[in-house]
């Protein structure tokens, strides 16, 4: 059995933001001060626990709270993960713009489009997913965990995404232990 520490990214800009859907966008939106806050105290809840594989979403805010829940360590970069688009937060960035602000991870596993199911598609366009597309994403994510030998995970990711998992929402940077 696997123990899967599901971790919620801290607040966004686009979480602080009053409406989703003024005309102001926030596409792949970073945290904000107080979710750096959340995520240095996740990394005091965490801090004890032995993990072999670490794996998160490629979106900024993931990858953000990531760093600082877990400074020393490099994820798996898995779009799988990554949050339902639906809002211009959800929109990715290609993988040579993201090098440059992160150049500690890797991230040879991505493809241009990895936000639009490797679909090249206009860069600012919001084509939304249903459920039923995460459903999917979900399932191909559970193919890869069951052919995965590691026993304890670190996985940061997104609310919609892992409320498929919880069945609810965790707030920003909860952390919910799924054993699978």
């Amino acid at each position: 059995m696997k123990k899967i520490y599901l971790i919620r990214h801290a607040e966004s800009e686009a979480n602080a933001a009053m409406d989703l859907d003024n005309p102001t966008y926030y596409y792949d939106a970073k945290i904000t001060e107080k979710g750096e806050e959340q995520a240095i105290k996740t990394r005091e809840n965490l801090k004890k626990i032995e993990f072999d594989t670490y794996i998160c979403s490629p979106l900024t805010r993931t990858m953000q709270t990531f760093s600082i829940i877990f400074p020393d360590k490099k994820p798996l970069l898995e779009p799988l993960i990554r949050e339902q688009l639906y809002h211009s937060c959800d929109v990715g960035r290609q993988p040579n713009i993201l090098k440059k602000e992160f150049p500690e991870f890797d991230f040879s596993n991505l493809n241009r489009y990895w936000w639009n199911n490797d679909e090249p598609i206009n860069e600012k366009k919001i084509v939304k997913e249903n459920f039923n597309d995460i459903k999917i994403r979900l399932d191909k994510f559970k193919s890869w965990l069951y052919t995965n030998d590691s026993s304890t995970i670190a996985l940061v990711s997104h609310g919609t995404f892992l409320s498929q998992i919880t069945g609810f929402f965790l707030e920003n940077c909860e952390h919910y232990i799924w054993e699978y």
